[in-house]
């Protein structure tokens, strides 16, 4: 295969987008067995329900959720549509960062975007469904952020052949992600525990705090915590309003929802860091060096 056919973007977003769907059933794998300590390689995939093995053609991604309308072969079990919108989440996500990545040079900040968004991927899944965060995701992910940190600089800005000096400063810089965003939210959920006397935030947001700090740095941490708040909010206040206005105070599964039900916190920043670290990022970091500079400047002439 001819290396130019890499500069091609039809090229690059196909291969993204099949990548991103196997990627993503994968990660339905990983979502569904972690949380219960099972393992995500043997046994093979099979079905959820009745637990038979499912065989290559009833295991294509995206394609077989839509051509059985979600039944299962086997037994006819309703698989979740979590599934389907998983793999096509990672497929689109995937296509987008191939298509962003238009130098093989750029191979090592691709590798860590695909690790990123796919961990935040399974995250958002797994929170929502179990109100858990898995310790493998949040300081796990950490571990290897750092690690990729130091190997691809590129993660935090600098140059795609760097010397010893900036890889030691992009570790500094995730290091000082990780301590910065972490330690911000956990005095967030203090402060809330102190005020509605129970518990504001879980300590899975928290560790999931220092992973993005770890891949998007303390301001990436800033705008995830504050972003992620904000979405929430957007979602929930006219729900929550039109519950307390309504006379039915469950939904269809009888369970209750309105004030004061706990809800998952790690999809909001789960979702929050997508979009600083696909889309927000220079605009958000040019800001805050905005601020800095003002600020220093403003205090060199008092």
């Amino acid at each position: 295969m001819h290396p130019d056919i890499f500069m091609d973007p039809v090229f690059r977003i196909g291969i993204g987008f099949v990548l991103g769907a196997v990627g993503g059933s994968f990660l339905n794998v990983c979502i569904t067995r972690i949380p219960l300590g099972r393992s995500v390689i043997s046994p093979p995939s099979s079905c959820p329900n009745c637990q038979r093995p499912i065989s290559w053609s009833r295991n294509i991604p995206i394609l077989t959720w839509l051509s059985t309308s979600g039944d299962a072969t086997c037994c006819k079990y309703k698989i979740p549509l979590r599934y389907f919108i998983i793999e096509l989440s990672a497929a689109l996500l995937f296509a987008f960062l191939f298509y962003r990545c238009s130098s093989v040079d750029e191979w090592g900040l691709l590798l860590c975007s695909i690790f990123f968004t796919s961990t935040i991927l399974a995250v958002i899944a797994i929170d929502f469904e179990t109100m858990m965060i898995p310790d493998r995701f949040s300081m796990g992910g950490a571990l290897v952020g750092l690690s990729f940190s130091f190997f691809f600089p590129v993660l935090h800005g600098f140059s795609l052949e760097p010397v010893l000096a900036e890889r030691i400063a992009a570790l500094f810089t995730g290091v000082t992600g990780l301590l910065i965003s972490s330690s911000l939210l956990y005095w967030v959920g203090a402060l809330g525990e102190r005020l509605m006397n129970k518990e504001a935030l879980g300590q899975g947001d928290v560790k999931l705090l220092g992973l993005v700090g770890v891949f998007c740095g303390w301001e990436g941490g800033l705008f995830v915590i504050f972003g992620g708040a904000l979405l929430g909010t957007a979602l929930l206040l006219p729900i929550m309003l039109w519950d307390s206005l309504s006379k039915k105070k469950t939904d269809q599964d009888g369970n209750e929802f309105g004030w004061g039900v706990e809800v998952p916190f790690g999809p909001f920043l789960g979702a929050a860091s997508l979009l600083y670290f696909l889309g927000f990022r220079k605009a958000v970091d040019t800001w805050f060096e905005e601020i800095i500079t003002n600020f220093i400047h403003f205090f060199s002439i008092v």
